[in-house]
């Protein structure tokens, strides 16, 4: 059983490993899979149902017109409530009520969080902590979730049976810090989806013509536009680029809006009026992900900290070359194909891979169905 909170739309990287690891899992017989989701239990048709729906309706029970109104309600009233005070704690303890009321529909099972922090359950546990930059990088968090996650991440762990990380590098980090669970910490790296994978020039020109890019004409970058993700220092890097390279590769950054992203709009506006081409796509359908990866001339991902990096991997099943940080699990997922940089330092980097990278490397592929082989290897052991 999982707790599936993070398939709320607009879905993120959890978000897609929960919908990944959901759908290699719920076609093996020797699995019986159930989800909690808004309170309620949810297993075969209506679980799948919620892993493909885009707007999560055929997976619960209320009506459509009541469906409406409180998706209505939510979306205008999220902004205020979060605002108030205790009001992260507060709305995660409501989702834990709804979550253990409904798991008790199931009976005794393995229980897998996977998104940090479970709900009290008496079976086996399985945890997965995707990272520990509320540690490590606490300015790049809303106060609330630091104090949330600071708070609860230690118990979690200490109750978890198995903790699963997406990187060695994460392992490393928990036994760092957490250095008593160190020896229940397994690593599984997570997948790329099948879809996402190298076009040929023709089909990513089909892509590109929608959002008026030119086949390796460009620098992409996909991420939540956050502090973390460090594209302020990709735009100040690409703007101390020549002239003759910002006219010919404009920056497309691609991603929705985040925490404190306000800062990255306005850094643009000066970076255009020097004859710079920073493109703002919001998020994109992942249909399109392939054709935007395989046209770029260059991947760029320069975070500050992360606990795996899908895009990099995503990027890497693409064939495109890659510029990332050099350390932790950026390092460790890009392999030996990427051009390293020190995050705090692009403005030499990102002129350096440009200059050196081929425009096509070898693809390669992180598969999902090894990430559910191995996840099912730790259920098969408690």
């Amino acid at each position: 059983m999982l707790r599936l909170d993070s398939l709320e739309h607009p879905r993120t990287g959890i978000g897609y490993y929960t919908e990944n690891l959901c759908r290699e899992l719920i076609g093996r017989p020797e699995v019986d899979l159930a989800g909690v989701f808004r309170g309620q239990l949810l297993r075969g048709g209506k679980l799948k149902n919620l892993l493909d729906d885009e707007d999560l309706s055929s997976a619960t029970d209320k009506p459509a017109g009541a469906r409406s109104l409180l998706a209505k309600f939510i979306r205008r009233s999220t902004p205020l409530v979060r605002s108030l005070p205790g009001a992260y704690a507060l709305r995660q303890s409501m989702r834990d009520r709804q979550a253990l009321a409904a798991a008790a529909g199931f009976g005794k099972c393995i229980y897998h969080e996977p998104n940090f922090i479970p709900f009290r359950f008496s079976g086996p546990l399985v945890l997965t902590v995707h990272d520990l930059s509320h540690i490590r990088y606490p300015e790049h968090h809303p106060a609330r979730r630091v104090r949330f996650l600071s708070s609860r991440l230690p118990a979690a762990l200490d109750r978890a049976d198995v903790v699963i990380t997406d990187s060695r590098f994460i392992q490393q980090e928990i036994a760092e810090l957490f250095p008593a669970v160190a020896g229940k910490v397994v690593p599984i790296h997570l997948g790329v989806e099948s879809a996402i994978q190298e076009l040929e020039e023709t089909a990513a020109r089909e892509v590109l013509e929608n959002y008026s890019l030119d086949y390796k004409g460009y620098i992409l970058s996909l991420a939540t536009l956050e502090p973390r993700k460090n594209l302020t220092g990709l735009v100040r890097a690409y703007d101390c680029l020549p002239d003759h390279i910002k006219a010919d590769l404009p920056l497309v950054l691609v991603g929705g809006a985040g925490w404190k992203s306000k800062s990255l709009y306005r850094l643009v506006d000066p970076v255009r009026k020097r004859g710079g081409r920073v493109v703002f796509t919001g998020r994109v359908p992942r249909a399109d992900l392939a054709g935007l990866l395989s046209g770029a001339r260059l991947f760029a991902y320069p975070s500050f900290y992360e606990g795996f990096g899908l895009p990099i991997a995503e990027a890497r099943a693409c064939g495109t070359p890659i510029l990332t940080s050099d350390f932790g699990s950026m390092a460790e997922i890009a392999g030996d194909q990427a051009f390293l940089v020190d995050p705090g330092n692009l403005v030499e980097g990102l002129a350096s891979a440009l200059s050196s990278m081929p425009e096509h490397l070898p693809p390669v592929r992180y598969s999902w169905e090894d990430t559910a082989r191995k996840t099912l290897d730790v259920y098969k052991g408690l």
